[in-house]
């Protein structure tokens, strides 16, 4: 089982009623979204986190069970629901994160459940503490670690010490994956050779995605490029989370997730998984907001 370890948050987006602006909630949250995307593609997954008994809380643990996703490891608390309102504007959504009860600020996730093979982290919640000290702690019990950067600029108050971390945090785990987004609000110089840095010091996988420029693959025995799919775009709220949940997903269905497993993955290989995880991006991109696709919407794509 893989476990999605991180922010469930409400996303407000933007739209446009009788003239007059309204935001429609949703639910979401990068590692809520990867969690919910595997369950949907039919991939055995969990979340660990805290999650509010308020009425936003009990939409976000429903909608998980009704996915299939295993929630043994949520812990129910009285703080509330996280909201965020996004902003479409620009070329990356960005967004306003409301957490009054400082649940991605302070909160402890519980122990890992029984069952599982990888733990997901990343996103939003890295760039506070305590709770990316607290994440690395429980990271250090997995079997293997995944990790996504996913840059949220609002959330950082000082880039040093975050990309610090970041990269500390990437010597620990297993895989590694980070946008060309990510790694220029970080001002890395060259994103190719700082993922390929990461490799050297100890992951067995690292993934860049470059928006309309694809993505790419590397491992020790091999590497890949996959195109961006064609889509009429909508917005690209949740692309990154559905790139995710695709390529752990793929690996979990055709090469188990083992340390040994990852480090062998071949040219053929890597490209598989990057164009599964290019057609899960894909069909979010034409969607409005972070709707995760299903084993049905894949092979429709496909067709």
């Amino acid at each position: 089982m893989i476990v999605a370890c991180g922010e469930a948050i409400v996303d407000l987006l933007p739209e446009e009623v009788n003239g007059d602006p309204m935001y429609r909630p949703v639910l979401g949250g990068s590692l809520y979204n990867v969690a919910v995307g595997m369950g949907q593609l039919g991939g055995e997954a969990g979340y660990l986190w805290e999650l509010s008994s308020d009425k936003l809380g009990e939409a976000l643990l429903g909608h998980l069970q009704r996915v299939g996703v295993n929630t043994s490891g949520v812990r129910i608390g009285n703080r509330p629901s996280v909201v965020a309102v996004v902003d479409l504007s620009g070329p990356e959504p960005t967004y306003a994160i409301a957490d009054p009860g400082h649940v991605m600020v302070d909160t402890m996730p519980p122990p890992i459940p029984a069952g599982t093979t990888c733990l997901h982290i990343g996103s939003a919640v890295l760039a506070r503490e305590p709770v990316s000290t607290n994440i690395g702690s429980v990271a250090a019990t997995a079997p293997l670690v995944s990790m996504d950067y996913n840059v949220r600029p609002p959330s950082v108050s000082d880039w040093d010490v975050y990309r610090d971390r970041l990269i500390e945090l990437s010597r620990t785990v297993d895989i590694v994956k980070a946008s060309t987004a990510d790694l220029e609000a970080l001002k890395v110089g060259d994103p190719t050779a700082f993922m390929k840095a990461r490799l050297e010091e100890g992951a067995a996988l690292v993934i860049l995605t470059a928006a309309e420029k694809g993505a790419y693959a590397f491992t020790r025995h091999g590497e890949a490029f996959a195109p961006t799919r064609a889509v009429t775009l909508v917005d690209t709220v949740g692309a990154g989370d559905s790139f995710m949940c695709g390529c752990l997903v793929h690996l979990q269905k055709t090469h188990g997730m083992s340390r040994s497993s990852i480090e062998a993955l071949d040219d053929a290989a890597l490209s598989a998984m990057l164009a599964y995880g290019q057609t899960c991006a894909a069909i979010v991109c034409g969607r409005r907001g972070a709707a995760m696709p299903t084993v049905a919407d894949v092979e429709a794509f496909k067709g």
